[in-house]
């Protein structure tokens, strides 16, 4: 009887010991996979969106394109990127980020054009 019961709970010990160790490991898989997700909306100085602005972490081809409200999502950017902003017969914008993951930008149109 004593040695049925010592089976019994090495054989639990052993359970939560692998329990312990899958949730760990699910928590650490949440971790890398968790992106840097910055968003915003880009409009004119009017305040109208602009549709098709190209929104695009400086130096990297990590970009978005804005939507029919002007909004943009770009994921996996880093923490303090650089954003630029560009859209034809508007001056282009560079934006750096700060930390900040949502951003509202004003595009001023460009008289040269």
């Amino acid at each position: 009887m004593k040695k049925s019961v010592s089976i019994f709970v090495k054989n639990h010990l052993d359970n939560i010991q692998r329990l312990s160790f899958f949730i760990l490991f699910i928590v650490f898989a949440i971790g890398a996979f968790a992106q840097n997700k910055i968003t915003g909306v880009v409009t004119d100085i009017t305040g109208e969106p602009v549709i098709g602005a190209s929104v695009v972490v400086r130096g990297t081809t990590n970009g978005s394109i804005t939507d029919l409200n002007g909004n943009f999502s770009i994921l996996n950017a880093p923490q303090n990127a650089t954003l630029v902003v560009s859209y034809i017969g508007y001056e282009s914008q560079t934006i750096v980020t700060n930390g900040r993951h949502e951003l509202k930008v004003s595009l001023v149109e460009d008289k040269k054009t």
